[in-house]
């Protein structure tokens, strides 16, 4: 059957009290943030105008933050007044089941989480990076380093230590140590590696050759780092590609520095799991960042599904008031309990996967059974 012009009435209805309730809550988040940014105004070269145009470009991730909720809240209010007006009852009264009622609500929400997936994707990642990047050059700051010990990365055979991450991402205080086996084999350090292209360029590198027989150390202003790595690298082929040069650090780990895994593309958090397995390192957060990623989309359409029980039980009864206090309840106790399900399911072992999709199940097991009862 096709999406007919009550399916469309029941859409619209959802669809314009879902968009004015994140408009609120945006607005109400940016105004707290603002607020909260002041306190950072004279710090460096960070002014009032810096701080507005960082939570402008923040704007993106509050709204894929908080639309879930939103949806939830624009359900019950947008629902509840063709309640209220005994619109529902005249469908009903009309032939017009409870399942033609369902579906229009599924198939909005299929468009809202279509809608969400593709800011999530596309516009919030890049407005998150550009927002941090310029607060921390404004500040006059240096990127976050994990330990007063620096940033420690591993790639292929070798260990990177990088002491400070500037805001352009030239890193300072820069060192590599490489195995064979369970043997040193070279160690080098360079005062700053700024990225060109697809490759960096060291200044002022000290290098030292551990062999089997002697140890030869060297001085060099300046070198490419894939050039310095085959120059260095005993190989019986001379044509090696700059594709087989393991790079000294991912320029996309280095961007994911100043930005939290929840702000990234599942693209790019795909790409740091690949990066961290193939180092053999712990990539269980980020896998769970990644699988949350994927699932946000689908909490939009349960979210919808969860204040159809709502609106059912309470055609005739309940105003504005109790439907809006309905909706900032649910929405609280979704948000933590989806924080704390996915947590405990991965501290107890459970896969990644598992982990961020038992929140979903939970709550649209809930909205299922309240539908069933309801109608």
């Amino acid at each position: 059957m096709m999406f007919g012009i009550l399916d469309r009435y029941i859409g619209r209805s959802i669809l314009l009290t879902s968009l004015l309730v994140l408009m609120t809550l945006v607005a109400l988040a940016s105004i707290f943030a603002f607020i909260s940014e002041l306190d950072d105004v004279g710090k460096g070269s960070y002014s009032v105008s810096d701080a507005a145009q960082y939570v402008f470009l923040t704007i993106p991730g509050k709204a894929y933050t908080l639309f879930s909720p939103a949806v939830l809240l624009g359900s019950l209010l947008g629902l509840g007044a063709l309640a209220s007006n005994s619109e529902l009852t005249v469908m009903r009264a009309a032939g017009v089941s409870g399942g033609r009622i369902i579906r229009a609500v599924v198939v909005t929400g299929v468009g809202l989480m279509l809608l969400i997936a593709l800011l999530g994707e596309t516009i919030m990642p890049r407005a998150e990076q550009i927002a941090e990047e310029l607060r921390l050059t404004a500040l006059e700051k240096r990127l976050s380093v994990k330990g007063s010990r620096g940033l420690w990365l591993k790639s292929a055979d070798q260990f990177v230590n990088v002491g400070t991450v500037m805001p352009d991402f030239t890193l300072l205080d820069v060192s590599v140590h490489r195995f064979e086996g369970n043997s040193l084999s070279m160690a080098m350090s360079a005062a700053r590696a700024r990225l060109l292209n697809d490759d960096w360029l060291l200044e002022d590198v000290k290098m030292t050759n551990l062999g089997s027989d002697e140890i030869s150390s060297e001085h060099l202003d300046s070198v490419s780092w894939k050039a310095f790595v085959r120059r260095n690298t005993v190989t019986s082929d001379d044509n090696v590609k700059n594709t087989d040069v393991p790079d000294l650090v991912s320029a996309d780990v280095l961007k994911s520095i100043s930005v939290s895994p929840e702000s990234l593309s599942a693209s790019n958090l795909h790409d740091q799991v690949q990066y961290l397995k193939a180092n053999q390192l712990d990539s269980r957060l980020i896998e769970l960042a990644f699988w949350v990623k994927i699932a946000s989309p689908l909490s939009t359409l349960v979210m919808l599904m969860l204040s159809l029980p709502f609106v059912f039980a309470s055609q005739r009864s309940g105003g504005a008031g109790q439907k809006i206090f309905i909706g900032i309840m649910l929405g609280i106790i979704y948000v933590l309990l989806n924080k704390l399900l996915t947590q405990l399911a991965l501290a107890n072992g459970l896969s990644p996967m598992l982990s961020a999709a038992l929140p979903l199940v939970v709550f649209l097991l809930v909205a299922l059974i309240g539908i069933k009862r309801t109608t």
